[in-house]
This record gives structure tokens, C-alpha cells and sequence, in this order.
């Protein structure tokens, strides 16, 4: 059964109790908002779950991207030292050099094709 119509079932079921006088009216309302911010939650969820989705998505275009121009970079004869420069710099976005040898290289994956 969808999350949906359990809920709904469960409300269903507490209207009965409630038609029937097995439940009093505040017994009622507050199983309907405990029900209500249940829902609440859910679809806060379902949105942030759609969010992350959608955000590895995008990262695995750009690591595609990033891949592809390695490949191309990996192919390339460079004879003039400007032109892998350039493509160097297309790739990376900074280089952090820290002490005991130690450095940490920085992808530019947001967007390798842009020209700097």
C-alpha cells in the first residue's frame, strides 16, 4: 500500500473511532496533527531526497565532463609549453601545497570547457 493511502486509511480509521464515540474529539485532533506533521515530514523528505538526487546527477555530468577532457589531455603531443598551460589550467582550478611534500589539487569540475 502507498505511504499516501496508508495515511489516509489511518485518518479513515480515526474518523470511525471518532463518528463511533470510541475516541473523544480531542483524542481526534490530536491523531489528526500527529498524522498531519507526519505527512509533513514525508514530503520534506521525499524533497530533500529529490534535491540529492538531482545533485549527484549534475556531479556525475561534470566528473563525465572532467573525464572526457583527462582523455583528450592524456592524447595530446604538446609541443608548446603555453598550449598545456592552457589546458592545464582548464582543468585545474588550484593547487595547495602544504608542509611534508604534501599538496592537494583542487578539479575545476564545475565547467572544464571554460576558456580562461
Amino acid at each position: 500500500m502507498p505511504l499516501n493511502e496508508e495515511t489516509n486509511a489511518r485518518f479513515d480509521s480515526l474518523l470511525t473511532l471518532h463518528v463511533d464515540k470510541v475516541i473523544t474529539t480531542e483524542q481526534f485532533k490530536q491523531q489528526n496533527e500527529r498524522i498531519t506533521q507526519q505527512q509533513e515530514d514525508l514530503a520534506n523528505k521525499k524533497a530533500e531526497l529529490i534535491l540529492a538526487l538531482e545533485s549527484k546527477q549534475n556531479f556525475d555530468q561534470q566528473l563525465h565532463a572532467f573525464k572526457k577532457e583527462v582523455g583528450r589531455f592524456i592524447t595530446l603531443d604538446f609541443d608548446d609549453e603555453q598550449v598545456m598551460k592552457q589546458v592545464l589550467q582548464r582543468l585545474i582550478h588550484k593547487i595547495e601545497v602544504f608542509e611534508g611534500e604534501r599538496i592537494k589539487i583542487h578539479y575545476n569540475l564545475s565547467n572544464p570547457y571554460a576558456i580562461n
